[in-house]
């Protein structure tokens, strides 16, 4: 994720098969010669200047990556999306990455996700269901110390307060763990 705001703006995700996964050390070397992944910190900052996009590879798993600046390329490969207010999904959760008032890039959570997060918190609130909102509570925490973000600091905020509203129209007193 930093470097996404070091610039690089565009991104490709791919996934090796299994039944290639053996040789993935041959894929990973094919990628590395097309895209100039093995570039030092001098010759990325020349072809900056020169206005030439860099590539960065990142692998997890059986999961390959690849960012890339703004420039123009001799490659001529349109799998890469602009990542800015676009989601981008991991297994349970969904973030977007965009632009703040400061001009800053954050990360945030997707709408639809604290609309879920805000209704259950509501419907155990209302129910008296204490148990179930503090497993719900502690997921955002959990989330919290993984997505340190400024965008997403906002977004529990705004759940917090939404929890005191709840309470306090329902007259439940559950405790709120701190996230700051």
């Amino acid at each position: 994720m930093r470097y996404v705001g070091n610039g690089y703006k565009y991104i490709s995700v791919s996934k090796i098969p299994e039944n290639k996964f053996y040789k993935k050390h041959k894929i990973i070397e094919k990628l590395t010669k097309k895209y100039e992944l093995n570039l030092t910190t001098w010759q990325r900052q020349y072809k900056r200047r020169k206005g030439i996009a860099n590539h960065i590879g990142l692998l997890f798993r059986d999961t390959i990556i690849i960012l890339k600046t703004e420039g123009s390329s001799n490659i001529n490969d349109n799998s890469f999306k602009n990542v800015l207010n676009t989601p981008i999904s991991f297994k349970y959760i969904s973030v977007i990455l965009y632009k703040d008032e400061r001009g800053k890039l954050t990360y945030k959570l997707n709408k639809e996700q604290i609309k879920t997060i805000k209704a259950n918190l509501g419907l155990f609130i209302k129910n008296r269901n204490g148990t179930s909102f503090h497993k719900e509570l502690k997921k955002l925490y959990n989330l919290h110390r993984v997505i340190n973000y400024r965008g997403f600091m906002l977004q529990v905020k705004t759940i917090l307060n939404f929890i005191k509203e709840e309470q306090k129209k329902h007259g439940t007193k559950f405790q709120v763990m701190k996230f700051f």
